[in-house]
């Protein structure tokens, strides 16, 4: 009998172990999870986790923080995670937020907002659902769900109370919209199909489908919002108050300026002129160009070295760019030169990238101020194959810690400084910040949770609570339990005998 209890016990124990790393128990230093690494972390303890990391590519310089990325989740026809990643300057992994493991099909936009949380733009049966993201527990803290908005890629927190979205609704209806948080109301649109002269039926997809699959939104200043219209190939400066264009760069069909482009940045120079930074995806390169007049001058491309559909480029304060390399599923740090400081696989399709600390679009000059330019080409990424890409995957899908981003950035979020804006137009810059008076004031039909919930949600900014919509730790729990309960019979009947 003895030998029965102390044979369970045994088990007991073996079964404890795992359950302590899934829980945040003592776990080994070269634990997938990185569970039982100090916030703090020093070089010996990101060493060795490193080294068991397959993500982790070309590392010739660290930057002073963390980088985050979402990852859309496909890998060609087939559906795969869509997650938020947080990586430390080593390339280790801080944490996986699995959006699909909560039930969401597509990861999307993410912004670090100013108190900390994370605002990312996901789908759920087909509705978008903006969510915020603990950075500290990767739990879900809120989320509104859009159920006219379809597949909204991007979503800007604006004035303090304002969700800027695109909507790529079919039928025509493509629009660009602003939510009020506070009136809990749609109170300004933009739709594509009013302005015939810059978006016509004919151009762009096939209209009632897919048509403009505007992607990007931008507010470049007080009163102008950019906007990515991708299949026209063009990016817009839509004026609020007027709803008309300021400007265009690029033009339907015209691919040697852009093709099917996405998340343009809008850089102001030291000398005022309007500069647009645009990952330029299925050119396979990212592109800079300024404005002089009523023309756009090229004045720095990226190309070669492995890209492939970039999604993102950021420019940082250093002057280099952070890129989110779709088809060749990495995340990219690139000096003006072209060369790649910083690499980090992220399987599969990445789709937008921020590094902690420079905002939450581009923070950095531009290359006509940083005395650079021309055509440059892509070097010293890291030899990577479909092999190492899969390694990746399996890593982080696996990864059982849900933290975004460290301890030691927490001080940096907040305080990320404010992209440089400018008036991005050739006249007085007169427009004002308004509500929109052909916008539906007052209707709450795409807005959802409208009730008396917003005033619980603390320091949340959009004020809907939600429970139990991030990955939960409820199995190891359950395990944890099941343990304990087999531990305490066996010390039972140890007693009775």
């Amino acid at each position: 009998m003895r030998r029965t209890v102390l044979s369970t016990l045994l088990v007991a124990l073996l079964l404890a172990v795992p359950v302590a790393g899934a829980t945040g128990g003592v776990a080994g230093a070269g634990d997938r999870s990185g569970a039982g690494a100090a916030p703090a972390v020093d070089l010996g303890a990101t060493g060795l986790q490193q080294a068991s990391n397959p993500c982790v590519g070309t590392m010739e310089r660290t930057p002073d923080r963390a980088t985050l990325f979402s990852i859309q989740g496909a890998r060609g026809g087939e559906k795969t995670s869509a997650m938020v990643v947080g990586a430390r300057p080593n390339g280790s992994i801080v944490g996986v937020h699995n959006d699909t493991a909560a039930g969401r099909w597509w990861s999307y936009d993410i912004d670090v907002l100013d108190n900390g949380n994370i605002l990312q733009s996901t789908t759920d049966s087909r509705d978008t659902l903006i969510e915020e993201i603990d950075p500290e527990t990767g739990e879900h803290l809120s989320e509104r769900r859009f159920e006219n908005a379809y597949d909204t890629h991007d979503v800007d927190l604006i004035n303090g109370d304002e969700l800027l979205m695109n909507d790529m609704s079919q039928d025509g209806e493509d629009r660009v919209l602003i939510y009020n948080l506070t009136r809990e109301a749609v109170t300004w649109e933009y739709y594509f199909a009013n302005d015939s002269e810059h978006y016509p039926e004919s151009g762009g997809g096939e209209f009632g489908g897919d048509w403009t699959h505007n992607n990007d939104v931008e507010q470049i200043r007080d009163g102008v919002i950019m906007v990515s219209v991708r299949n026209f190939d063009k990016v817009v400066a839509i004026d609020r108050e007027t709803k008309e264009v300021r400007w265009t760069l690029g033009e339907d069909d015209d691919t040697s300026i852009l093709h099917e482009q996405h998340n343009p940045d809008y850089l102001g120079s030291e000398d005022g002129s309007a500069t647009v930074l645009v990952a330029d995806s299925l050119n396979d390169r990212v592109v800079e160009y300024e404005r002089e007049g009523d023309s756009w001058n090229r004045t720095w491309v990226l190309r070669g070295g492995r890209l492939s559909e970039p999604r993102d480029a950021d420019r940082l304060p250093n002057g280099n760019t952070l890129i989110a390399d779709r088809r060749a599923h990495r995340i990219v740090e690139v000096t003006p030169d072209g060369e790649v400081v910083w690499e980090v696989y992220s399987p599969y399709q990445p789709y937008d990238v921020e590094r902690i600390g420079t905002g939450d679009e581009s923070s950095g000059p531009t290359m006509a101020d940083a005395g650079k330019g021309g055509v440059v080409e892509a070097t010293g990424g890291a030899d990577f194959d479909t092999a190492d890409i899969e390694a990746c995957y399996d890593y982080l899908t696996g990864f059982e810690r849900s933290r975004l981003i460290p301890e030691e950035d927490l001080d940096a979020v907040g305080a990320s400084p404010t992209p440089t804006e400018g008036d991005g137009t050739d006249g007085d810059g007169a427009s004002t910040g308004g509500d929109g008076t052909d916008g539906s004031a007052g209707d709450d039909t795409d807005g959802s949770d409208g009730d008396d919930e917003s005033e619980s949600g603390g320091d949340s900014v959009l004020g809907t609570p939600t429970s139990g919509s991030g990955p939960s730790p409820l199995g190891s729990v359950l395990a944890a339990g099941a343990v304990a309960a087999a531990v305490a019979a066996a010390i039972a009947r140890l007693r009775r005998d």
